[in-house]
């Protein structure tokens, strides 16, 4: 039986190009969906990872005493497993520094800490920390001395 000079088998056939193209099409959205949220469990988790880290190192730097606090910079290391590691095989990078502001009855304490990827051109979490030291802490004479 022909319909309009095609055969039942080109139609056949012409039907399942057009199953198979949209096959194809819907294959290509749901790889591209898997890989987006890949991508997006990756950040995630290397965010969740550096503020564990930057808090941590935060909480250390605040218990300090005024005259433990270093003023270079600092930075370190850690693998693709979040763990301490050296420079070379570093993943992410976390720097930390503080800065002194004098004030009238003390010194605040200013710590800057940043969490990048090895590289260093991605940010992936930062966070600025004070604490205050009234002026017996910080080496200053008490406020009730007079001169």
């Amino acid at each position: 039986m022909q319909f309009r000079g095609m055969s039942r088998s080109h139609l056949f056939l012409l039907e399942l190009v057009v199953i198979i193209l949209f096959f194809s099409f819907a294959g290509a959205i749901t790889v591209q969906v898997f890989s987006k949220s890949h991508t997006l469990a990756q950040s995630t988790t290397a965010l969740n990872e550096a503020v564990i880290a930057v808090q941590t190192a935060a909480e250390t730097d605040k218990s300090l005493r005024f005259q433990d606090i270093g003023a270079d910079q600092k930075a370190v290391y850690f693998n693709e497993d979040w763990e301490v590691t050296d420079a070379v095989s570093a993943v992410y990078t976390m720097t930390s520094g503080v800065s002194l502001e004098e004030r009238p009855a003390g010194t605040m304490a200013v710590f800057e800490y940043t969490v990048t990827s090895a590289s260093g051109d991605e940010i992936i979490y930062q966070l600025q920390s004070k604490k205050y030291y009234s002026g017996e802490a910080a080496g200053q004479p008490p406020l009730n001395e007079v001169n």
